[in-house]
C-alpha cells in the first residue's frame, strides 16, 4: 500500500473516531415550552444528557423498543418520579416540578439500567 493511501486511510479513521466522540458529548436543552421528549428503546434513552431550568417540566416518554420499559428520575438515590411500565409503542406524559440538582434517568425494568439504559438530567 502506498504511503499516500495509508495516510489517507489513517486520516479518515481519525475523522470517524472524532465524529463518534463528538456525537457522544451532545447535551439537549429544554426550551421555553418546558417540554422534554424522551424516547426509550432497548438499552438506550434519548436524549442521554439534558439540561433544564428548575420548576415545571412536562416530560413526554415514548417506548420505541420491542420490550417494556419505564422512566424513573432519581435524585441522591431517591426516586422523584416514575412512569408506569410502557409497552412497545406506548407513551406517557408526566408533569413534575423539579428542584436544582443532577437527576439520573433510567429504565428500571429487569436489566435495562445495568445494560446502559440511563442518562442524566441537570436542573439549574
Amino acid at each position: 500500500m502506498s504511503d499516500t493511501r495509508l495516510s489517507t486511510l489513517r486520516l479518515a479513521a481519525a475523522a470517524a473516531m472524532l465524529a463518534c466522540v463528538a456525537a457522544c458529548g451532545h447535551t439537549a436543552a429544554v426550551g421555553p415550552h418546558r417540554a422534554l421528549r424522551v424516547s426509550l428503546s432497548e438499552y438506550r434513552i434519548n436524549p442521554q444528557n439534558v439540561h433544564a431550568p428548575a420548576g415545571l417540566l412536562n416530560i413526554i416518554v415514548h417506548n420505541y423498543g420491542r420490550r417494556t420499559h419505564n422512566l424513573v428520575l432519581t435524585l441522591d438515590g431517591q426516586a422523584e418520579i416514575s412512569t408506569k411500565p410502557l409497552w412497545p409503542g406506548t407513551s406517557e406524559q408526566v408533569v413534575v416540578v423539579l428542584s436544582p440538582g443532577t437527576y439520573e434517568m433510567a429504565s428500571t425494568i429487569l436489566d435495562d439500567e445495568a445494560l446502559g439504559q440511563s442518562g442524566t438530567l441537570v436542573v439549574r
